[in-house]
C-alpha cells in the first residue's frame, strides 16, 4: 500500500507542536507550552488529517488502509496538537508515533496501547516558514519539505526535479559565512571568482543564476556590483538550491539555477546566540543571535541578529570590513492569521580590491604564474556596496485547509567608491606592460517584489489533490554613472610602474577619476506573471505536479554618453509569454520513487549584439528523467537524475569583433541548436546514527549546434563530500570535507593570444568541536589543508583568472543560552 504523505501549509505555523515520541510501539502525547487553534468539522478521516496537517505544520504519514472508509469528528479550538490529534482520531482506534521533527505516523489499532511514561520523549519544536519544515535546530543535513521547485509544499522524493538544501547545521558545521562558500559545497554548482568582489556561478553549464530570498526574486546587476553571492549566511535558515529551468516559480530566467535563500524566522520559545571566532589573515568576528516571544502568550515573536567581521586577505594590501543586521517581528493576527514584518541590512567595505582578475597570458601566449599572495587591486580607496531589504507578509487561513499568503519586498543596493585593478594588457614573461582598469563606482539598484498566492487541498475522485494559485510583480531599476576626470586623466588602460610580479598598488591621479559624470545608464525590468499549479493523486502510486506560469516581461535601457552628447534608448515587452511545467512521480514502494518533468525555457537576455541591438530572448525545453529514496525513517534522501536541455537563440560572448559597446559591456550574439546533457547524484542526511553526510557527483556537457563545447571554464566532473561523525562516548564531533573537479581551460584571442589551463585539482578540509555542558562550545575549521595551489577562476571573456584560497583556519567559541 502506498503511504499517503499529508502536505504543509505554506505560511508560518509559528511555535512548537510538543509532541512526544514513543521509544516503543506506542507515542503518547504530553503538554506543552504552545497553542495553536484548530477548526477542522467532522468529516472523513483522510480529509480531516490532510487539514489537521496543514493546520498543524506536519507531516502525517500513513497507510490508505488505515483509513479507509473511517470517520472523523473533527476538532475545534485552541489547544496542543497531541491533544487535537487524538481528538481527531477518537473513534477510530487508531494512535500516532512522532518519527522526527518533520513527521507524525499513524499507527494500527494494534500498536496504540499506551505504555508508561518511561518510554517517551520530548520532541524539539517543530516550526515551518515559508518554504518548507525549518532546519535550524534538527541538527540535519537535509530537510523535510521544500517549496522551491512547484510552490507546492513536497518532500524532496515527491518533487519532480534537482533539489539541494544546505542546512543550518551544515552551514555552522563548514563555518561558511558567504552563499558562495555555501554554493562551492552545493551539487553541481561551479562559483568563479570575478575579483574580489564579484562571483559567477555556473549550473549545467549556464551563468547568471536567479536569487530568491523567502521565495521573492532577488534582482542585480553583476557587471557593476556583488549581488546575493556574498552575502552572509548569519540571517539564513537554509540555502535552497533548484538546478536546471526554473520557469514556473522563476519566470524568464536562465535554465541553470535557482538560490532561494530563506531567512531565519521567530521562535516561540527563548533563545539567544553569541559567537566569536579569530581566524588566518587577522580575521575577527562576532555573532549575536536574540530569538523568542515578545509577551505572555507568545502570540507576538521577534529575532534580532548581528554580525561584524573583519580582516585582510591572502592577496597582498586587500583589506576588508563587513556588518550584518536583521530584525523580524511575527505577530498572530486573530486566530488565524500571522504579520510578519522584517528588515535586513549588509553592507561590505573594502581597500585594494580587485575589478578583473590577474593577466593569465603573455605577449608571447605562455600562461604566467603568480605567487599566491599577488594582488590586482590597488590604490588603497575604499569601496562600499550596501544593501538592505524591507519585508512584509500576511498569511490567512481560511478554514478546509485553504490559505493565502501576501509578501510585499522592497531591496535596495549601492556600490559606490574606487576601482583601480592591473587587471588589463598584454605583459610580456616577466610582467612587464600590465594596465589598470577601473574608475569609480556610483550604481544603484532598487526593486519591489509582490506576491499574493493561494492554496490548499481538494477532493475528487476520491482522492485528495493540491492547488495553489499566484500572481507576482517584480519591478527593477538600475541607475549606473561613469566618472572622468577633469584632466583627461582616466584610470582606464594606464601602464602600471615596473612588473605585475612585484607591484605596490600605487595608481598616479586615482582621486581625480570622480572629476565629472561622462556616462550614465537606467535600466528597467519590469516583470508580472499568473500562475498555477497542482499535485494530483492519479492513483495510489502515481502523481502528476503540473503546472503554468504566463509572464508580461517589459525591459526598457537608456544611456547617455555626455562626452559624446549621444543618447540611445532601446526598448522591448513579451506579452503573455506561456511556461508550461509537468512532472510525473511513481511510488516504487515506500521509500523509492521515480520520476520525469519537462519545462518550457524562456529567457528575454539584456545582451547587446556588435550594433547595440538587444538580442532575441532565448527558448527551449528541459527534460529530466531521476530516482529519488527518503531512506531511514526520513532523514536520509538520495536522489540520481539525467537530464536534457535544448535551446536557440543562446547569447554568447561574440569574438569576432574586439570593441567595447559605449556602456563598457562586451557584445553578444545569439546561437542556436545548442544541448546540454548530464548526470547527477546526491546523498544528505543522517547515514548512520551520529554520522551526517552530504556527498555529490555531477557530470555536465554542453555543446552548441556544431557539437564544440559552449563553456571550457567550468568543469565536466566535480565531487564534493562533507561529513561529521558526534562521539556517543564523549561531547566531540569531527568532521571533512572534500571538493574535486577536473580540469578546465579558456583560448583568448583578444586582447592577447593564448591558452591558461587549470588541471584538476582536490581541496580538503577539516573540523573539530567539542561541546561543554554550559551550553558552550569550541570549534576549530582547517581549510585546504594540504595548502593546494589553484586558479579557482578563468574569464570567459577577458584573460584573466583567480587564485583559490591557500590554507586557513578559524577557532570559534559558541555560547547558547
Amino acid at each position: 500500500m502506498k503511504t499517503q504523505i499529508s502536505r504543509i501549509a505554506l505560511i508560518a505555523a509559528l511555535g512548537g507542536a510538543g509532541l512526544v515520541a514513543a521509544h516503543g510501539p506506542v507515542a503518547v502525547a504530553q503538554e506543552a507550552a504552545q497553542t495553536r487553534a484548530f477548526d477542522i468539522p467532522a468529516q472523513s478521516l483522510n480529509g480531516a488529517l490532510l487539514r489537521f496537517a496543514r493546520e498543524a505544520g506536519v507531516q502525517v504519514l500513513y497507510d490508505t488502509a488505515l483509513v479507509q472508509g473511517r470517520q472523523s469528528p473533527g476538532v475545534s479550538g485552541r489547544m496542543i496538537t497531541s491533544a487535537a490529534l487524538e481528538q481527531l482520531l477518537q473513534g477510530s482506534g487508531l494512535g500516532f508515533r512522532v518519527n522526527s521533527p518533520q513527521s507524525i505516523s499513524l499507527t494500527a489499532p494494534a500498536a496504540a496501547a499506551v505504555e508508561s511514561d518511561a518510554n517517551t520523549v520530548v520532541l524539539d519544536e517543530i516550526r515551518l516558514d515559508a518554504g518548507g519544515a525549518v532546519t535550524e535546530g534538527i541538527g540535519s543535513y537535509t530537510t523535510g519539505l521544500t517549496t522551491v521547485a512547484t510552490g507546492l509544499p513536497l518532500t524532496m522524493k515527491e518533487t519532480p526535479q534537482s533539489i539541494s538544501v544546505a542546512t543550518r547545521q551544515k552551514m555552522d558545521d563548514r563555518n561558511q559565512r558567504s552563499i558562495s562558500e555555501v554554493l562551492e559545497d552545493t551539487t553541481g554548482i561551479t562559483v568563479m571568482p570575478m575579483d574580489t568582489e564579484r562571483r559567477s556561478v555556473y549550473a549545467r553549464g549556464f551563468s547568471s543564476p536567479t536569487y530568491m530570498v523567502d521565495g521573492l526574486p532577488v534582482w542585480y546587476r553583476i557587471q557593476y556590483g556583488s549581488g546575493p553571492s556574498i552575502a552572509d549566511t548569519a540571517i539564513y535558515d537554509r540555502v535552497e538550491v533548484l538546478r536546471g529551468a526554473t520557469g514556473l516559480m522563476a519566470g524568464a530566467g536562465d535554465p541553470s539555477v535557482v538560490i532561494n535563500m530563506v531567512r531565519k524566522t521567530p521562535t516561540s520559545a527563548p533563545q539567544a546566540r553569541l559567537r566569536f571566532s579569530a581566524g588566518s589573515w587577522n580575521t575577527l568576528r562576532s555573532d549575536l543571535d536574540i530569538s523568542g516571544p515578545l509577551n505572555a502568550d507568545a502570540s507576538i515573536r521577534g529575532r534580532f541578529v548581528a554580525a561584524h567581521e573583519q580582516g585582510d586577505s591572502w592577496l597582498d594590501r586587500y583589506e576588508r570590513r563587513k556588518t550584518v543586521l536583521y530584525g523580524v517581528v511575527e505577530a498572530d493576527v486573530g486566530d488565524a492569521g500571522t504579520l510578519t514584518a522584517g528588515y535586513d541590512f549588509q553592507r561590505n567595505r573594502t581597500r585594494n580590491h580587485q575589478f578583473g582578475g590577474l593577466p593569465l597570458i603573455a605577449n608571447d601566449g605562455s600562461q604566467l604564474d603568480y605567487d599566491i599572495h599577488t594582488n590586482a587591486g590597488g590604490g588603497n580607496l575604499p569601496l562600499t556596496q550596501t544593501t538592505q531589504t524591507l519585508f512584509l507578509r500576511y498569511a490567512q487561513d481560511f478554514g478546509a485547509g485553504w490559505q493565502a499568503v501576501g509578501d510585499l519586498s522592497v531591496y535596495k543596493a549601492e556600490r559606490k567608491g574606487y576601482l583601480a585593478s592591473a587587471s588589463w594588457g598584454s605583459p610580456d614573461p616577466q610582467g612587464f606592460g600590465v594596465q589598470t582598469v577601473g574608475g569609480y563606482a556610483d550604481t544603484d539598484t532598487e526593486q519591489t517584489a509582490l506576491s499574493l498566492t493561494a492554496s490548499g487541498p481538494v477532493e475528487l475522485g476520491g482522492r485528495s489533490h493540491d492547488l495553489r494559485f499566484g500572481i507576482t510583480g517584480n519591478w527593477g531599476k538600475d541607475n549606473h554613472k561613469a566618472y572622468s576626470a577633469f584632466d583627461g586623466t582616466d584610470i582606464d588602460y594606464q601602464p602600471i610602474t615596473g612588473s605585475i610580479f612585484d607591484w605596490d598598488g600605487h595608481v598616479p591621479n586615482l582621486v581625480q577619476q570622480a572629476g565629472y559624470v561622462s556616462y550614465v545608464s537606467n535600466t528597467k525590468i519590469d516583470q508580472v506573471a499568473a500562475y498555477g499549479s497542482g499535485r494530483f493523486g492519479l492513483t495510489d502510486r502515481l502523481n502528476l505536479i503540473a503546472g503554468a506560469r504566463v509572464v508580461w516581461y517589459d525591459y526598457d535601457y537608456i544611456t547617455d554618453s555626455r562626452s559624446s552628447g549621444t543618447t540611445t534608448h532601446q526598448q522591448i515587452s513579451r506579452n503573455g509569454e506561456w511556461i508550461p511545467y509537468a512532472g510525473l512521480t511513481y511510488d516504487l514502494n515506500e521509500d523509492w520513487s521515480v520520476y520525469a518533468s519537462y519545462t518550457r525555457v524562456f529567457k528575454q537576455a539584456s545582451y547587446r549584439d556588435k550594433d547595440n541591438r538587444i538580442v532575441e530572448p532565448t527558448t527551449g525545453s528541459n527534460y529530466e528523467l531521476g530516482t529519488k529514496a527518503s531512506l531511514a525513517g526520513d532523514r536520509l534522501n538520495l536522489a540520481a537524475a539525467v537530464y536534457l536541455l535544448e535551446q536557440d537563440n543562446l547569447p554568447v560572448r561574440d569574438r569576432s569583433v574586439s570593441y567595447q559597446l559605449p556602456d563598457g559591456s562586451n557584445p553578444y550574439m545569439s546561437i542556436d541548436g545548442t544541448r546540454t546533457k548530464g548526470f547527477e547524484m546526491e546523498l544528505a542526511g543522517e547515514v548512520r546514527p551520529n554520522i551526517q553526510l552530504a556527498a555529490s557527483y555531477a557530470w555536465t556537457d554542453a555543446e552548441d549546434g556544431d557539437g564544440q563545447r559552449i563553456s571550457t571554464v567550468t568543469p565536466r566532473h566535480s565531487v564534493k563530500l562533507s561529513g561529521i561523525y558526534a562521539f556517543e562516548s564523549m561531547p566531540l564531533t569531527l568532521g571533512a570535507s572534500l571538493r574535486w573537479q577536473s580540469a578546465i581551460e579558456n583560448t583568448w584571442v583578444w586582447p592577447v593570444t593564448g591558452t591558461a589551463r587549470q588541471s584538476s585539482y582536490a581541496v580538503v578540509g577539516l573540523m573539530g568541536r567539542y561541546d561543554f555542558e554550559n551550553g558552550m562550545s569550541v570549534s576549530l575549521n582547517i581549510e585546504n589543508l594540504f595548502d593546494r595551489k589553484y586558479l579557482a577562476s578563468i574569464d570567459e571573456t577577458y584573460a584573466t583568472g583567480n587564485y583559490g584560497a591557500p590554507r586557513n583556519a578559524t577557532l570559534s567559541l559558541d555560547y547558547r543560552f
